[in-house]
C-alpha cells in the first residue's frame, strides 16, 4: 500500500504549505529589558520609583515599583516614555508583573493599563478610559524577601490594547495602582503583520493586522479575472493571518500561465479569453504570425464565417460533385442527377445550384442563358437534393448543365471554379444517357430561377407528374450505396414494422487461437508496403502474433472485445495482460498505416494515471485482405471505476468509500486528462467506465484513443455516423458535433457526478433526444450528496460557454484543496477497506451489472459498459416535433419510429 502511504503524506506536505503561508509576522515597537533606563513619569514624587533589578536574568534590568503604606487605597499614575506606532493598527502587550497581598480587603486591587493616542508627547497622565485590568493570581506578601519576589512574577501575553486602529502618530501607556505594593517587571509593545506573497498572478504587500482590504497588482501580462472593475483583494485579519481571496487576476489573451508570471504563447498557439486557460494549438489550416496571439489566421485558400468559432479550423469552398449525369425521360423533360463533392472543404452543409446554357444546333454560336420555356423542377438555386428535372427542353438546341457545389464559405467568399462539374447536351433530340465533361465556368455566372406563364402548367402537369415517378426510383437506386471518400458514409438498414436505424455492423466474432507452436506469418511480413521509416519506429511495440496467447472474452464494445491473454515480450517472461481486438476503423492499407502511426506516438505515453500501451500485433483472419491489429494493455484485476462504484452502492460488499478516497478518484483522473491534453490528444469517450483502478488503488485513464482516431487539433468536428455517449457530451458537441479539450472537461464533470453518485446513470429519466433542449434552457444535473463546493466545481465544467470551464491542472489544483479541507485517513485501514471492496466486485461482477432504477437503463456486458448511453451521431437527438408523447427506445437506446408514423428528418 505504498501510494496510498504517500498520499497521506503529500496531503500533509499541501496542509503545511497552506498553514506556512497563512503565518503572521511580529513586529516588535517597545522591550522596557532592552533599555539601560526608562525614566518614566509619576504623578506624584515617589509614587512610582525605577530600579535595577535582576528578575531571573543575567543582568539587571530596569524595573518600576509602586510601594507605600501611606498611600494604600489612593490610586497612583505612571506614564510611560512616548512610542512612536510606525504602521501598527492594532496594539498587543506582553506585561510581568507581581503584586502584595491585601489583608483589609477580600478583593485584589487591579492593576490598570491605559493608551493614550497622541501626534507628540504628553507631558502629564490624562485620565481615560483603561484598556486593560489585570491581577496576579498568586501574590506576595510584606515578610517575603527582595531577591524571592521574581519568584510571583506574573507574565500575561498578547493583551489586546485597542480594537479600533490606531489613527495618530504615537502612544503613551499608563498605570495606575491603589493597592499596598505592585512590581512592573518588562513591557513589550508589538503588532502583527500579514506577510507579502504571490497568489493567483496576484502579488500582496504586507500589511498591519486590522487593515482594512489590501489590494494585490496582477503580474505582468495578466489582467484582472473576469473583467471585473476593482483588483483582486484580501484583507489581513487581527491575527495577522489573510483572509479569502477577493477577485483575481488572469493571463491576458494571448498569454498562459507558467509558475507565477504570465508568458506569450508560441507561435502556432493561441488563447482567445483572459481567462487561467493554458494556450492551445492552432486549429487546422491556420496559423500565427509570431508569439502571443489570441487569435490564429487562416493559410491561403481556407476561410472561416463569421459565426465560427475559432477552436473550428479553417475551411475551403467544396470540391465540384462528381459523376453528373442526364437521363432522358419524354420529349421534351430530363432528368438532371449527381453525387455530392469528395472533399466538403471541412463542413457539414452543402447546398448546390444549376446553371443552363443553350445555343443553337450545330453552330458554333455562344452559350447563352436558357430561355424561359426551361422550367427547374423542384428548383434551380439552394438545394439539398442531388437530382432535378427540367422541362421544356428543345430538341433544336444544345445544352450545357452546370451543378455548383456551395457552403456557407462560397457565399462569403465567392465560388472557385473548381466548385463546378458540367455536361454538355448535343442536340436534345439524340436521347440517352449522358456523363459529365469537366468544362469551366467563371464564378460570377448568373443563377436564375425560371418563372413560367400559368398556361404551362396544364400542358406540362403530365410531364411532371411522370418525371417526379423516375425522380423517385431513381432516388431509390441511389440511396442503395454507400458513398465512399474522405468521409466515409455509415449505411442504415430499416428492420421490420418498427423502423429504427441501424449502423451496418457485422457482429464481432472471436479470433481464434493459435497454438504458438505452429509458425505464423511475422508482423513485419504482414506489414509488406509500410515504410521502413515506421517500422523502425514501432521496433519496440510491435511484437509477433506467437507471442501472444489469447485467454477469456472480457467484455464486448462498439469497437471490438477485449480478451484476457498471456504475453510473451522474451525469453522467459510471461506477463498476464488485457487485448482489444481493433475491427472498425481499419478499411484499406492507409487506415491500417494511419493506425499504426497512432500507436507510434503512443507507445511513448508515460504517466501513472494513463493505461499504458505495452504491445501491438496483427492477426492475419481467412478471406481478408488486412491483418486485425490486436492492441496489449496491462491487466488491471480491479476492473473499471463504474463497475465497483456501484457495487458498494447496492451492498453487494459492505463498505463504504469515504469522500477522501472519491476525490483522490478524481484526482488521478484529472491528472491523466491533463498528460494527454498536453499532447494535444483528444478522448471523447471519458466517462468512469473508461477509468481503471489499479492494483495500487490509482485510477488510470483508459479508451484514450487506439479504439477511436486520435486527433492532433484541439478540435474535431464528428462527421461520420456513429455511436456516441449522449449523456456525457457537452451542448457543443450534441449541437455541432464539435470536440475540444473543453468537451472533455464537461465529461470530467459528470464523470465526478457518477463518482459521487457512486455509479448512477446520469440524468436519469430523461431521454437522449431531450437532453440538449434542456441543456440549452439552463438545466444541469442535480447536486449529488456531496459537498457545495465540489458541485460548484462540475457546474464550471458544464459551462455553456467552453472558454469558460477550468483546465485539466486547474481542476487538479482545486480538488486537491478540497481534499486538504478534510481529515487524513489512516492509509493502512483505508487501503484494506478499499481492497476488501475491490476483491468483492472482482468476483461478484454479476451483482454489479444489474438494471438500474432510472429509466432506460440497460445492463451492461462483463465490461460494465451501460448500452443506454449511445446513440447514433449526435447532431440526430432532437426530438421530433410532430410527436408529443415519449419515443420508445430500444434496447440499444435508439429513438424507435411507429410504421405509419410521420418521418421526422433527423438532421
Amino acid at each position: 500500500m505504498f501510494p496510498v502511504r504517500w498520499s497521506v503524506v503529500w496531503l500533509w506536505i499541501s496542509c503545511v504549505r497552506t498553514f506556512a503561508q497563512s503565518a503572521s509576522e511580529e513586529v516588535e515597537l517597545f522591550n522596557s529589558i532592552n533599555q539601560a533606563s526608562l525614566k518614566w513619569k509619576s504623578d506624584a514624587p515617589k509614587a512610582w520609583t525605577e530600579k535595577l533589578l535582576r528578575m531571573g536574568s543575567e543582568t539587571a534590568v530596569p524595573v518600576y515599583q509602586a510601594c507605600t503604606e501611606n498611600n494604600i487605597g489612593k490610586s497612583r499614575s505612571l506614564l510611560t516614555s512616548w512610542i512612536p506606532r510606525k504602521d501598527a493598527l492594532l496594539l498587543l502587550l506582553d506585561l510581568k508583573f507581581a503584586q502584595e497581598e491585601e489583608t483589609s480587603s477580600n478583593q485584589l486591587s487591579p492593576l490598570q493599563i491605559y493608551l493614550l493616542e497622541s501626534d507628540s508627547p504628553l507631558q502629564t497622565f490624562q485620565n481615560s478610559r483603561a484598556a486593560k485590568e489585570i491581577r496576579a493570581s498568586k501574590t506576595f506578601t510584606d515578610k517575603t524577601a527582595g531577591d524571592q519576589i521574581k519568584e510571583y512574577l506574573e507574565y500575561s501575553s498578547g493583551l489586546t490594547l485597542n480594537t479600533k486602529p490606531l489613527s495618530r502618530g504615537g502612544f503613551h501607556l499608563g498605570f495606575t495602582y491603589s493597592g499596598p505594593c505592585v512590581l512592573i517587571a518588562s513591557v513589550r509593545l508589538y503588532y502583527r503583520r500579514c506577510p507579502g506573497f504571490f497568489s493567483h498572478l496576484a502579488e500582496f504587500e504586507g500589511a498591519s493586522a486590522g487593515a482594512r482590504p489590501v489590494t494585490g497588482s496582477c503580474v505582468e501580462g495578466a489582467l484582472v479575472l473576469g473583467g471585473q472593475v476593482n483588483p483582486p483583494e484580501r484583507e489581513c485579519h487581527a491575527d495577522g493571518a489573510w483572509g479569502p481571496l477577493q477577485g483575481g487576476c488572469a493571463c491576458a489573451r494571448g498569454h498562459e500561465e507558467k509558475g507565477n508570471s504570465c508568458v506569450a504563447c508560441r507561435a502556432g498557439y493561441y488563447k482567445t479569453a483572459n481567462s487561467s486557460g493554458g494556450c492551445g494549438p492552432c486549429p487546422a489550416n491556420s496559423k500565427t504570425e509570431g508569439e502571443g496571439a489570441d487569435e490564429c489566421d487562416c493559410v491561403l485558400g481556407f476561410f472561416r464565417i463569421q459565426s465560427d468559432p475559432y477552436a473550428l479550423e479553417c475551411t475551403k469552398p467544396p470540391s465540384a460533385p462528381v459523376n453528373v449525369s442526364v437521363h432522358h425521360v419524354t420529349e421534351s423533360i430530363l432528368t438532371l442527377l449527381w453525387e455530392p463533392p469528395i472533399d466538403l472543404g471541412g463542413r457539414k452543409e452543402v447546398s448546390y445550384d444549376v446553371e443552363c446554357l443553350e445555343r443553337a444546333g450545330d453552330s458554333d454560336a455562344l452559350w447563352v442563358e436558357c430561355g424561359e420555356a426551361v422550367v427547374f423542377f423542384p428548383d434551380s438555386a439552394g438545394l439539398t437534393v442531388s437530382a432535378i428535372n427540367l422541362t421544356g427542353i428543345s430538341s433544336q438546341f444544345d445544352y450545357k448543365l452546370s451543378v455548383w457545389a456551395r457552403n456557407n464559405v462560397t457565399f462569403q467568399q465567392g465560388a472557385p471554379a473548381s466548385s463546378v462539374a458540367s455536361v454538355i447536351i448535343h442536340r436534345w433530340k439524340s436521347r440517352g444517357l449522358y456523363t459529365a465533361a469537366p468544362v469551366s465556368l467563371g464564378p460570377n455566372q448568373s443563377r436564375v430561377k425560371r418563372l413560367f406563364p400559368w398556361w404551362v402548367v396544364g400542358a406540362l402537369l403530365g410531364g411532371l407528374l411522370l418525371a417526379a415517378l423516375v425522380a423517385v426510383v431513381v432516388f431509390s437506386l441511389r440511396r442503395k450505396y454507400i458513398k465512399l471518400g474522405h468521409d466515409q458514409e455509415v449505411e442504415l438498414l430499416p428492420i421490420h414494422a418498427v423502423v429504427s436505424y441501424r449502423h451496418n455492423v457485422e457482429p464481432h466474432s472471436p479470433p481464434v487461437e493459435v497454438n504458438n507452436t505452429v509458425s505464423q506469418p511475422s508482423a513485419v511480413q504482414l506489414l509488406s508496403g509500410v515504410s521502413d521509416r515506421l517500422l523502425t519506429s514501432l521496433s519496440k511495440v510491435l511484437v509477433d502474433r506467437n507471442q501472444l496467447t489469447l485467454g477469456k472474452e472480457l467484455g464486448a464494445g462498439e469497437f471490438g472485445s477485449v480478451y484476457e491473454g498471456i504475453f510473451n515480450p522474451e525469453e522467459g517472461v510471461v506477463i498476464k495482460v488485457a487485448v482489444k481486438t481493433m475491427r472498425v476503423g481499419i478499411h484499406s492499407r492507409e487506415d491500417l498505416e494511419s493506425f499504426l502511426k497512432e500507436a507510434e506516438i503512443m507507445q511513448h505515453f508515460d504517466h501513472t494515471n494513463v493505461v499504458k500501451l505495452l504491445g501491438v500485433t496483427l492477426e492475419q483472419e481467412q478471406d481478408s485482405p488486412l491483418p486485425v491489429p490486436l492492441v496489449i494493455l496491462p491487466f488491471m484485476k480491479h476492473g473499471d471505476l463504474r463497475r465497483f462504484l456501484i457495487a458498494t452502492r447496492y451492498g453487494d460488499i459492505p463498505m463504504f468509500v469515504p469522500l477522501q478516497s472519491l476525490l483522490r478518484f478524481m484526482i488521478d483522473i484529472a491528472a491523466g486528462m491533463e498528460y494527454l491534453t498536453s499532447r494535444g490528444f483528444l478522448h471523447r469517450d471519458l466517462a468512469a467506465r473508461n477509468c481503471m483502478l489499479g492494483d495500487d488503488l490509482r485510477v488510470c485513464v483508459a479508451d484514450f484513443g487506439l479504439s477511436k482516431k486520435i486527433f492532433s487539433n484541439n478540435y474535431y468536428r464528428q462527421t461520420v455516423a456513429t455511436r456516441m455517449p449522449i449523456k456525457w457530451m457537452a451542448m457543443e458537441s450534441l449541437s455541432e458535433s464539435i470536440f475540444t479539450i473543453k468537451s472533455d472537461v464537461w465529461s470530467f464533470g459528470v464523470t465526478m457526478w457518477e463518482i459521487v453518485s457512486r455509479g448512477k446513470t446520469p440524468y436519469p429519466g430523461v431521454h437522449n433526444y431531450e437532453l440538449l433542449d434542456l441543456l440549452t434552457a439552463g438545466h444541469r444535473l442535480k447536486q449529488p450528496e456531496s459537498d457545495d463546493k465540489l458541485y460548484e466545481v462540475m457546474l464550471h465544467c458544464w459551462h455553456s460557454d467552453p472558454g469558460q470551464r477550468p483546465g485539466f491542472l486547474e481542476l487538479g489544483e482545486r480538488l486537491k484543496a478540497l481534499l486538504c479541507e478534510l481529515p487524513p485517513l489512516d492509509a493502512s485501514l483505508e487501503a484494506h477497506y478499499i481492497n476488501q471492496g475491490l476483491e468483492a466486485a472482482t468476483n461478484n461482477p454479476d451483482g454489479v451489472d444489474r438494471a438500474e432504477d432510472e429509466p432506460g437503463y440497460e445492463g451492461g456486458t462483463a465490461g460494465g459498459v451501460a448500452g443506454n448511453v449511445y446513440l447514433p451521431a449526435p447532431v440526430a437527438v432532437a426530438k421530433p416535433a410532430w410527436k408529443k408523447e415519449a419515443l420508445p427506445e430500444d434496447e440499444d437506446g435508439y429513438l424507435c419510429y411507429q410504421s405509419g408514423s410521420p418521418v421526422a428528418k433527423l438532421d
